[in-house]
């Protein structure tokens, strides 16, 4: 009888330590609670940003729908979502996949053509948007005019402001903006390798800049100088000095091949460089090319030997000559 009764008292004190540990697990959660649309989504619908000239799209995250691919000559793919714009020079397409379509404009009205033009792009410029399904995406594809690197750059960290060398930009956030740099000194402008305008890239959003050869970044300090070559300049952040100076010594200027000038940057900032300026590959390839008009090519003249059927030809020929 007795070892009943502690068996029951100690069956008690183990049922209620089951029920108090399944309680907890569900205290507040119902099956309501879980089907309520609230808990099954709360993802906002995207902002909408209005370029300078009118343009209303969705950002573009680059960070997942952008691919740069290649070694020395590279393209970009862009992935377009419906709503999304995507701005680039004009002639720069590879290709677009279906859905896909460019609207064409001068991006603001003739005075904002002129202006880009005069920073080295061309006056029209080609906006890309994707008009398919949701929950899909269209591609752009975009080369560039020469063999270069593709260089990706957020105007947003670099305190809303790039000022790249002429013709650097190949496409970019559709707010983002090209403005004209001047250069502070008519020295600069004459002899910097870059003329009297560079290009500004302003506004918000990220940007693809083309560069030659290797491409190289360097940060400079407060009041550190870096010398560079004419033309080897890519870009730099607001901050930098950009100016020129004689290069001393008349051997150097006479034979060493960079002439009387040589641009300096003073920091501090961030400053992008290029191993192979298209100027001066095209400087090069002009001096390969012979001069006096000739094309160098080796043009054939009959009866100057040949194959078996023109000298089947050429007999044939003769003989009804002789005949």
């Amino acid at each position: 009888m007795i070892p009943k009764i502690l068996a029951s008292s100690l069956r008690r004190p183990l049922a209620g330590l089951r029920s108090s540990k399944k309680s907890p697990s569900f205290s507040g959660v119902t099956r309501a609670n879980m089907m309520k649309p609230s808990s099954l989504s709360s993802s906002s619908p995207a902002v909408q940003t209005t370029s300078s000239d009118g343009v209303v799209g969705t950002p573009i995250n680059f960070d997942i729908n952008s691919k740069i691919e290649g070694n020395e000559s590279q393209i970009v793919t862009v992935a377009l979502e419906p709503g999304q714009v995507l701005r680039a020079e004009s002639g720069a397409m590879m290709y677009m996949t279906d859905g896909v379509e460019m609207n064409t404009t001068t991006g603001g009205g003739m005075s904002a053509g002129f202006q880009r033009m005069l920073t080295g792009q061309n006056v029209f410029i080609s906006d890309y948007s994707y008009n398919g399904p949701d929950n899909t995406k269209g591609m752009v594809c975009l080369g560039t005019s020469f063999p270069a690197k593709i260089l990706r750059l957020n105007v947003d960290e670099y305190g809303g402001k790039i000022v790249c060398q002429k013709g650097a930009l190949l496409c970019a956030s559709h707010t983002v903006d090209i403005q004209m740099e001047f250069t502070k000194k008519f020295s600069t402008g004459f002899f910097g390798g870059e003329g009297f305008v560079l290009q500004a890239l302003t506004g918000e959003g990220d940007v693809f800049v083309t560069a030659g050869g290797t491409l190289i970044k360097r940060e400079l300090e407060e009041g550190e100088e870096l010398r560079i070559s004419s033309g080897c300049l890519v870009g730099f952040t607001e901050g930098v000095d950009y100016d020129v100076e004689m290069i001393k010594g008349y051997k150097n200027v006479l034979f060493g091949g960079e002439g009387l000038f040589i641009t300096t940057l003073k920091g501090p900032g961030l400053v992008w460089l290029q191993g192979q300026p298209p100027q001066r590959m095209i400087s090069e390839i002009a001096r390969r090319v012979p001069s006096g008009g000739g094309l160098g090519l080796a043009v054939p003249i009959g009866g100057m030997g040949g194959g078996g059927e023109s000298g089947e030809g050429g007999g044939d020929g003769s003989s009804e000559t002789q005949n």
